[in-house]
């Protein structure tokens, strides 16, 4: 995966440290789109997920990994506007080593997960699936910069599709 330029590396930290969901856009088996809301943590840019085992989303990932979501920062004015969308590949976790590590910054962030998951010590959770979101082009909104104002960042390595 290519890396983003320093100062957009840490807008999209700032960004996804600022607020704990993202609207995510899957695709069903007839190709029309379905959006939701899902808690994130993030390692860098991959952000880890955990859904249900038997949701519409886990359904739809499992047939058709590509996805967009869309990460919005808090804002009281327009000209604060920050944000982000990416398109990414979300692929099932099941390496034991990736399933801790996705609890471990899950859990970190959500400390009630172990309130309501049955045995947070079990990979994965009973009845749910950890995801990996893997960024394959990001675009940030700054509005700071300006009404408007996006920069676009193709991550894909070569050969990527």
């Amino acid at each position: 995966m290519h890396q983003l330029p320093s100062g957009s590396q840490e807008l999209a930290r700032t960004i996804l440290a600022a607020t704990t969901d993202l609207t995510l856009a899957s695709i069903r088996d007839d190709g029309t789109p379905h959006a939701s809301t899902v808690s994130f943590a993030a390692d860098g840019l991959v952000l880890y997920v955990a859904i249900a085992l038997d949701s519409h989303k886990a359904h739809n990932l499992r047939t058709h990994p590509r996805v967009a979501l869309t990460v919005n920062a808090p804002y009281r004015s327009w000209n604060e506007i920050q944000g982000l969308s990416m398109d990414a590949m979300a692929e099932m976790i099941h390496e034991p080593v990736e399933a801790q590590r996705a609890a471990a910054a899950l859990l970190a962030r959500f400390p009630a997960f172990a309130q309501v998951v049955a045995n947070t010590s079990a990979l994965p959770w009973p009845g749910m699936l950890f995801v990996r979101i893997t960024p394959l082009a990001l675009s940030l909104l700054d509005y700071t910069k300006g009404f408007g104002h996006t920069d676009f960042f193709d991550l894909r390595g070569a050969g990527t599709p």
